[in-house]
């Protein structure tokens, strides 16, 4: 199997929970890293990295699961 084929396989099987969590994870990675000087996110980042780690997790488990 080639590596588009594959990609193109794992992209098609996304749900509507899996585009939600990705947009979760992006928006947090963004807060994690754009806005790192913060006070509100350096106030609070250990529960920005566990969000970010748990949602990580489990993106990359749906999309590499058989």
């Amino acid at each position: 199997m080639s590596l588009f084929k594959y990609i193109d396989s794992k992209v098609k099987a996304t749900t509507v929970f899996d585009i939600g969590v990705l947009k979760l994870l992006v928006v947090l990675g963004g807060m994690i890293f754009g806005a790192y000087y913060s006070e509100f996110v350096l106030k609070y980042m250990w529960y920005f990295y566990i969000s970010f780690i748990v949602l990580l997790v489990l993106m990359l488990y749906r999309m590499f699961r058989k």
